[in-house]
């Protein structure tokens, strides 16, 4: 379990990172690339780096990790832009419809960046990381990760219930629980716009 909670977490936090150096880069623009409502972690990022070492042999060829990670990468992030829309209503990325573009939720340029990634993760960061947990594995280190495992559950939960209520008040939908009336105080939609910026309405639940 600790191996595949610091896998999850180096890559939400290595993603955050990734995406806001990029932007800064890029769009000159320092702003928020959460995918939580609390710390700089990315879910997309760190679920992904999971599943790419669960399912990479960690003695794969370099040319097999990143052709496999380059195909699971698009795969992943083509099913997380999808299941967004399909659940909130919103995506937080779109790469219009040019001729890299798959649907507008993937990008042939950015499945060669999961291909590194996956590279980076498998050759390097995992066996480091195996390395550390190996010198300081025992109850310590147990309790540690299922506490951290515990804390992204719930913040990944509560991520969750903030952005569903956002989609309920779009529709108009009054809180009818004290847990959606404190949600629209402490996450209304100012306060998650900071936190994502990016994520823009492209229909109402259901739809």
């Amino acid at each position: 379990m600790e191996f595949l909670v610091s896998v999850f977490t180096v890559g939400s936090v290595a993603g955050y990172l990734a995406e806001t150096l990029w932007c800064l880069g890029i769009n000159h623009v320092l702003e928020s690339r959460q995918g939580m409502v609390f710390g700089p972690f990315s879910q997309v990022y760190g679920l992904g780096a999971v599943i790419l070492t669960l399912i990479i042999s960690k003695n794969s060829s370099t040319a097999k990790i990143f052709l496999i990670s380059a195909v699971v990468g698009g795969i992943y992030e083509y099913f997380c832009s999808f299941a967004q829309e399909k659940v909130f209503g919103t995506v937080s990325w779109d790469y219009g419809d040019g001729f890299l573009s798959i649907g507008g939720r993937t990008h042939l340029l950015f499945c060669l960046f999961w291909g590194l990634m996956g590279v980076m993760l498998i050759k390097f960061i995992n066996p480091a990381l195996s390395s550390v947990i190996s010198r300081v594995r025992g109850l310590g280190s147990t309790a540690l990760a299922a506490a951290v495992a515990v804390f992204f559950i719930l913040n990944l939960q509560l991520s969750y219930m903030a952005v569903k209520r956002q989609t309920g008040r779009r529709n108009n939908l009054p809180p009818t629980t004290a847990v959606e009336e404190w949600l629209d105080l402490r996450f209304n939609d100012d306060v998650l716009h900071k936190i994502y910026p990016n994520m823009r309405v492209v229909g109402s639940e259901g739809e």
